[in-house]
């Protein structure tokens, strides 16, 4: 019995010099990566006099232009009809070992031949329907839709 209480007791006493030792330092962790996609603010309208009976209405903040990726893979344009605000870029990538060109009838887009790897960015500043085509291979055909 005298065994026993003396092994409690240095279990005890084991214990009790950890616990009374140096104490335990936080953990940092890394912080989570939050990727955020641009939301419009909503802005109020200015507030009406007095006499005024106009309600106040909210309209958008301006939203930050976008890219929109088109590739051209398989003697096609990927997706073939995009459809973007004013103010956004679209960027044409040859992934097709041949080259391409990419150009509208209007002229309002016009690219050099690019060969495999190479891309073409356009911004559209105005409102409109562009069809286009490949001008090497004129079975390639696309649309771009502008509105603003």
């Amino acid at each position: 019995m005298k065994k026993v209480m003396i092994a409690l007791l240095s279990i005890l006493l084991l214990v009790a010099a950890c616990a009374t030792s140096e104490p335990a330092k936080p953990v940092r962790t890394a912080e989570p990566v939050v990727e955020s996609t641009p939301v419009a603010d909503v802005q109020p309208t200015p507030v009406p006099s007095a006499g005024d009976t106009q309600e106040t209405v909210a309209t958008p903040a301006i939203v930050s232009p976008k890219v929109v990726t088109v590739s051209i893979t398989g003697f096609k344009f990927v997706p073939a009809d995009v459809t973007v605000n004013v103010g956004d870029t679209i960027t044409w990538t040859n992934a097709d070992g041949a080259s391409h060109t990419v150009e509208s009838a209007d002229g309002v887009i016009e690219s050099d031949e690019l060969f495999k790897g190479d891309t073409f960015s356009m911004t559209f500043d105005k409102a409109g329907s562009h069809p286009y085509i490949c001008g090497l291979h004129p079975s390639m055909k696309g649309t771009v839709t502008v509105v603003g």
